[in-house]
C-alpha cells in the first residue's frame, strides 16, 4: 500500500477498521457512555407539550448522537444499530397510540419501510458518487498533479506556498465532497514532504520553521473550499435534503456557490496572510520547493489518457451540476459519470467495489437520513420550535438570523462530526426561522447551510481532516485550540458582517 493510501486510512480511521482488538476499558466507557445517557434520558418524564413516544424516539435520537461523538464503534455502525434499534422498538418510539390503533395497520412492515428509506434517498446515491469521483483523482494522479503544479509555480516564498495550499484545495473542491480525501488525502501527502527541505521536523521545536505554518494553513483552507461549494464537503449534501424536508426549499448548485461567493472571496484572499502573521514560519523564503516540485513532476512524467479522460468526466459532471438542472437530475448525472468512468476504464469495478469510504458513507448517510426524518415524523422537530420559537419570534428578520447562525456555529463545539451537527440541529434551526416574522425561508437556510464548511476550524475533531494534521506533529494541541477559535470567530465574523447582510438585502 502506497502512502496515499495510508495517509487516508490514517485520516479516518473509523472507515477502515483496523483487526479487531479487545475491548480496551476506554474504549468499553466510550460504549457504556451513549446508552447510559440514552436510558437516563427515556427514563425521565417527557416535558409538557411532547408525547410519550415522541420522547423516547428522542431519547434514541440522542443516544445515537453521543455514539457518533464519542465513537465506541465506527460511526456507520452506530447509524446503523439506531436505526435497527427504532424499528425494533417501533411500536414504542415511531407510532402513536392513535397510529398503533388504525385497522389495518401494520408497525412492523411500516417500521422496515422507514428504516430502508433512507437508501432510496437520491441525495445519499449522490454522495456515494461523489466518492467515487475522489477515488478517480487517487488512481489516476490527476490530485497529486495538480498540487505539484500550483507548487512548482507559487512555492517560493512562504506566504505564496501557503496560497498555493488553497488553491490547490479550492480546485480540487467542487469535485470532492469528501474534504476528508481531498484534504487529508491529497493535500496532506504532498505539503508533509516540504518541511524536512528546511530541517523542520514534526514534534520537535524546528516545527515552526515552516511545516506548522503549512499544516494550519491545509486545514484552514479546506474548512473555506468545503463552505463553498455544495460538492465541497458530504455534510452539505445532506443539509439540502433536510433543508428540503423540513422546510420545504431546493438549494441548488449555483445559489449555493453565488450566495458563499462574496465571504469566499475576503476569506480566500486574507487567510493565508492572516495565518502568516498570527502563525507566522522562522523561513520566510523557500526558493527550493519549486524546484522539488518540478522534480517530482518530472517524475510523474506526461500527463497520462486516464488523467485526461477523468478531466473530461468531472467538467461534464460539473457542467450537468449547474446548467442540466432543466433536463436531467443530479443525482442521475452523477451515475452517469461514475458509469462513464468504469466503461472508459478511469477506475475499474472492483475499485468501487473495494471503496471503503463510500460504501461506509452509504449506509452512514442512508440511516442518518431516516433517523432525522423520523424527528419530525414523531413531531419532537416542531416541539422543539415551539420551544425557542417564541424567543426569535420577537426579533427582527436581521436579527434573529444572527442569532440562529451564531448558536448554530458556536454549539459545533459539541460535535466530533458535521454529519452529527447537521443531522442534529439543522431541522430544528430550520423550525425556529419559520417562526421569525419576516424571514424568508431560502435566505435562512442558506445562512445556516453555509457556515458548515467554516465551522469545522474550531477544533482538532471539528471536520474530517482535522485529525491528521492535528495528530501530524506540527499543530501542538494548544496551538490548535488557540488558532481554532480565532480563525474560527473571524470565519464568523466575516460570514455575519458580509454573507448575512448580502443574502438579506443584496442576494
Amino acid at each position: 500500500m502506497n502512502f496515499h493510501s495510508l495517509a487516508f486510512r490514517h485520516e479516518q480511521p473509523h472507515l477502515f477498521p483496523a483487526t479487531p482488538r479487545p475491548l480496551t476499558n476506554r474504549r468499553g466507557l466510550a460504549a457504556l457512555l451513549p446508552l447510559t445517557v440514552g436510558i437516563m434520558m427515556a427514563l425521565l418524564p417527557p416535558p409538557p407539550g411532547l408525547a410519550q413516544y415522541s420522547w423516547w424516539f428522542l431519547s434514541l435520537f440522542v443516544t445515537v448522537i453521543v455514539g457518533f461523538i464519542v465513537e465506541p464503534v465506527p460511526a456507520a455502525a452506530v447509524g446503523f444499530l439506531g436505526v435497527t434499534a427504532a424499528a425494533v422498538l417501533s411500536r414504542f418510539v415511531l407510532y402513536s397510540p392513535a397510529q398503533l390503533a388504525v385497522a389495518g395497520f401494520n408497525p412492523n412492515s411500516a417500521a422496515i419501510s422507514w428504516a430502508l428509506g433512507g437508501f432510496s434517498n437520491a441525495t445519499v446515491w449522490l454522495i456515494f458518487s461523489a466518492f467515487v469521483f475522489s477515488l478517480g483523482y487517487e488512481k489516476t494522479g490527476l490530485g497529486k498533479r495538480i498540487s505539484l503544479l500550483l507548487l512548482s509555480r507559487l512555492g517560493g516564498h512562504s506566504l505564496t506556498l501557503g496560497y498555493a495550499i488553497m488553491l490547490a484545495d479550492l480546485m480540487l473542491a467542487p469535485f470532492t465532497p469528501s474534504n476528508t480525501a481531498r484534504s487529508g488525502g491529497t493535500i496532506f501527502p504532498v505539503i508533509k514532504n516540504i518541511p524536512e527541505f528546511y530541517q523542520s521536523r514534526p514534534n520537535d521545536p524546528s516545527s515552526r520553521r515552516i511545516g506548522s505554518y503549512l499544516m494550519w494553513m491545509a486545514i484552514a483552507s479546506t474548512c473555506i473550499t468545503s463552505s463553498m461549494f455544495l460538492t465541497g464537503l458530504a455534510p452539505n449534501l445532506l443539509a439540502v435534503e433536510l433543508v428540503q424536508k423540513t422546510v420545504h426549499v431546493d438549494l441548488s448548485w449555483g445559489r449555493w456557490f453565488t450566495a458563499f461567493l462574496p465571504v469566499a472571496l475576503v476569506l480566500l484572499l486574507t487567510t493565508p496572510a492572516l495565518a502568516y502573521v498570527l502563525y507566522p514560519p522562522e523561513i520566510k523564503k523557500c526558493p527550493e520547493v519549486p524546484e522539488w516540485a518540478r522534480n517530482e513532476l518530472r517524475q510523474l512524467g506526461r500527463i497520462s489518457a486516464r488523467e485526461i479522460v477523468l478531466i473530461g468526466l468531472v467538467v461534464l459532471a460539473l457542467g450537468l451540476w449547474i446548467f442540466g438542472g432543466s433536463f436531467i437530475d443530479p443525482t442521475t448525472a452523477a451515475l452517469l459519470v461514475v458509469g462513464l468512468l468504469v466503461v472508459t476504464r478511469t477506475i475499474g469495478w472492483s475499485d468501487v467495489l473495494e471503496d471503503k469510504p463510500a460504501f461506509n458513507t452509504l449506509i452512514w448517510f442512508g440511516t442518518l437520513v431516516a433517523l432525522a426524518g423520523g424527528l419530525a415524523q414523531t413531531g419532537v422537530v416542531a416541539w422543539l420550535a415551539g420551544e425557542v420559537g417564541p424567543v426569535l419570534a420577537t426579533l427582527p428578520p436581521l436579527s434573529g438570523l444572527v442569532g440562529l447562525v451564531v448558536l448554530f456555529f458556536l454549539l459545533h463545539y459539541l460535535f466530533a462530526s458535521v454529519t452529527a451537527h447537521v443531522t442534529a440541529l439543522l431541522p430544528l434551526m430550520l423550525t425556529v426561522a419559520v417562526k421569525i416574522p419576516g424571514l424568508p425561508m431560502e435566505k435562512a437556510a442558506l445562512a445556516l447551510c453555509l457556515t458548515l464548511g467554516i465551522m469545522g476550524i474550531i477544533s482538532p475533531y471539528g471536520t474530517g481532516p482535522s485529525p491528521v494534521y492535528a495528530g501530524s506533529g506540527f499543530l501542538p494541541g494548544s496551538d490548535y485550540w488557540r488558532l481554532g477559535a480565532i480563525f474560527g470567530g473571524y470565519n464568523l465574523l466575516i460570514f455575519l458582517a458580509v454573507g448575512v447582510p448580502t443574502l438579506l438585502f443584496l442576494f
